[in-house]
């Protein structure tokens, strides 16, 4: 069998294209991606427009932030706790911490309850803390991580994964 062309191209450093400038960038493949699908590149355009793979145009739509619910509950969350900074109620960790969480977790709960008993935004009475997260903002509790406490939470709604983890640990969701 005879050799192929290629092979005796390799060893050089263009392979037969020519100066090494010639092959640079997109415009030696008529433009990235589907760049030119309705001009010179149309028949790609047709073959995937079969396969419902190509779609041509703008489509769908994106809701506006200041309609969107979880922009607006997230927003809600960050008013509330910066003026419970600038009343002196929050420390900067507590801040950070809470801040850094558009939706609160009872794993997160879990963890800052101790701090927000010391900063006197959450109570303990008879080993069971007490806590209102309707003044942080929080809307809703999930259900991931992990409890140790029995904590008494007040707060609009809850997962069930998060009322389950929290009575399995010896406490209750009061729903408003």
């Amino acid at each position: 069998m005879p050799k192929k062309k290629v092979k005796k191209i390799r060893g050089s450093r263009t392979c037969g294209g020519g100066s090494h400038k010639k092959r640079r960038g997109a415009g030696n493949r008529g433009g990235r991606g589907n760049a030119g699908v309705h001009k010179h590149k149309y028949i790609k355009f047709v073959k995937l427009a079969k396969e419902g793979l190509y779609e041509f145009g703008k489509h769908g739509f994106t809701r506006p932030f200041c309609i969107r619910k979880d922009y607006i509950a997230e927003r809600r969350v960050k008013e509330a706790l910066r003026a419970l900074k600038r009343e002196g109620k929050l420390d900067e960790y507590t801040y950070k911490f809470l801040y850094s969480r558009p939706e609160l977790n009872v794993g997160d709960l879990d963890e800052i309850i101790d701090k927000l008993v010391e900063l006197g935004l959450a109570e303990k009475k008879d080993n069971i803390y007490r806590i209102d997260l309707t003044q942080f903002g929080y809307s809703k509790l999930l259900g991931s991580g992990n409890v140790t406490k029995p904590i008494e939470v007040v707060i609009p709604s809850a997962t069930e994964r998060a009322i389950s983890k929290i009575e399995s640990a010896g406490g209750k969701v009061v729903v408003v």
